[in-house]
């Protein structure tokens, strides 16, 4: 997967998981529904400055929309973006439980 398709598929994993309509990022981020559609579909690239405003706004850091993830299917990667973005709002001590499990689940403990 290209970068562009990479923060695409970031920017609007991240917000449909955060129960955000295109209209709510938009506002968000003081940028047109037609801008954030255009960045989800991977056809407009987001500026620095409109990542610094995801990034603030999403409470990410900006490195979040860069992160590479397994290669796989779409739907495959889509599932490991929405587990990689519900894994940061967790504590330290929720987060060891959830890798556990994960490693539990895999086979690997």
């Amino acid at each position: 997967m290209d970068i562009r398709s990479r923060v695409a598929l970031r920017i609007r994993t991240i917000r449909k998981s955060r129960g955000l309509t295109q209209e709510d990022l938009a506002e968000m981020i003081d940028r047109s529904v037609d801008a954030v559609s255009n960045m989800e579909r991977g056809t407009s690239l987001a500026s620095y400055d409109t990542l610094e405003r995801l990034a603030s706004g999403l409470n990410l850091p900006v490195a979040a929309f860069f992160e590479d993830v397994e290669a796989g299917s779409p739907h495959r990667t889509e599932m490991m973006e929405r587990m990689i973005d519900a894994a940061r709002t967790l504590d330290d001590e929720t987060l060891c439980k959830a890798v556990s499990i994960m490693e539990v689940l895999s086979g690997r403990k």
